[in-house]
């Protein structure tokens, strides 16, 4: 919600406790005698001055999940008869749930069943998305099938032959209106609507989370004018870095087929998701790179990736705070010992290039107000500070150079 900063008083306390006991050490050097007892247990060592570019954070708190939120839907109209469990990991060729006693079928794709699939259905994404699934669970291993757009006879005994395997009573080759939910990948159920409930379309059936992408690497179709009209396709170059790629079945000796899939490749994608008030929400566009602190303290790069078009209220203490839900990806998949739990989000304000910085323990507190560091072989030195970056302190003001030390209480 509201960026999180250290309160300005309790910082200054902080610090003052710091510099006070570093001045004290500082001044009783050459001083009446009074404190010579404790001066005299206090040892001192050099920490050398950096240089080193300056961020400066705003922070906010975030959760982790094992992926991005993508609930399924009824397509039609009816009674809820069956659901899968909260917990359940569901899978291309799960059936997921059921409609009226009709199974409801999950395939990875990204565009959703929105219609009757048939040999009258106009061509379009969904067919290539259905022919795809189908191909990779093994329902066309004599590799008869031309995956396109367009739903042939072929197409129709590939789906003959995949709903037999449904268990349906008369298989006939036609998906009805809502029989596939086609998901991005493997995908872990959060939610779900109780059993006997009254469905209608667009109405949320399942809560999910997406637990890895899943795509696939069909044969390239080749140029007219290409005189090897079988062309070797390189998985690794294909799919995302770091995905697992898995070889598609075909029966040996049957001839690859242009556009058929030769291998799908699955790829971890966790993603934090945060509740920004809507005043501040414009320190996170679309595509602002940002640093994530995960459960187990390794930073990670991210970027913002959505932003609700939904805004929301929730309570914050005694307050109503009118909120909008950001999603943040991961730059690359994440290897963690924790899939979910709370995360830091910092989003840069400001950088301040080549900075120098000392230890906030080499400040000594003038008497006269203002603060000295003492730098060895060249004694004391006036400073002006800048800004503090865990446990150092930039030097705006007072000639010293990196690699200079700077003696501190040790």
């Amino acid at each position: 919600m509201s960026s999180s900063r250290w309160p300005l008083a309790l910082l200054t306390l902080i610090i003052g406790i710091g510099i006070g006991a570093a001045g004290l050490w500082f001044l009783d050097r050459d001083g009446d005698g009074t404190l010579d007892a404790e001066a005299a247990a206090v040892e001192t060592t050099v920490i050398a001055a950096e240089e080193r570019d300056l961020r400066r954070f705003d922070e906010w708190a975030g959760t982790l999940q094992p992926g991005p939120s993508s609930p399924i839907t009824a397509a039609t109209r009816g009674t809820l008869t069956r659901t899968v469990d909260v917990g359940t990991t569901i899978v291309a060729g799960d059936a997921v749930a059921e409609i009226d006693g009709t199974a409801v079928v999950a395939l990875y794709g990204s565009v959703p069943q929105f219609r009757e699939l048939s040999i009258d259905s106009d061509p379009g994404a969904d067919i290539r998305q259905l022919e795809e699934n189908l191909v990779a669970l093994g329902f066309d291993p004599t590799g008869t099938l031309t995956v396109d757009d367009t739903f042939t006879t072929t197409t129709a005994t590939v789906v003959e032959a995949w709903e037999t395997e449904l268990g349906l009573n008369d298989p006939d080759g036609i998906v009805a209106a809502g029989q596939i939910a086609f998901i991005a990948g493997p995908s872990e159920v959060t939610s779900r609507t109780p059993v006997g409930a009254q469905t209608n379309a667009g109405q949320e059936i399942l809560g999910t989370v997406t637990i890895a992408e899943s795509g696939f690497i069909n044969q390239p179709v080749p140029d007219e004018e290409a005189i090897d009209p079988v062309q070797e396709v390189d998985p690794a170059a294909e799919a995302p870095a770091g995905a697992i790629i898995t070889e598609i079945a075909i029966d040996e000796g049957v001839e690859v087929i242009a556009g058929r899939p030769l291998y799908r490749w699955e790829s971890d994608l966790g993603s934090i998701q945060l509740a920004v008030d809507v005043d501040e929400v414009a320190s996170f566009d679309v595509g602002r790179p940002l640093e994530v602190e995960l459960p187990d303290g390794q930073v990670i790069d991210a970027a913002v990736t959505e932003l609700s078009d939904v805004a929301r209220a929730i309570q914050d203490g005694g307050n109503t705070v009118t909120v909008i839900d950001v999603t943040v990806e991961p730059n690359a998949p994440i290897e963690s010992i924790f899939t979910a739990g709370p995360v830091t989000i910092r989003v840069e304000t400001d950088v301040t290039q080549a900075a120098i910085l000392v230890p906030v323990s080499a400040l000594i507190a003038l008497a006269e107000g203002g603060h000295a560091i003492e730098v060895e072989g060249r004694g004391l030195l006036g400073v002006d500070l800048g800004a503090f970056d865990d446990g150092w302190v930039e030097i705006v003001e007072g000639t010293i150079v990196a690699g200079e030390s700077v003696v501190v209480p040790s």
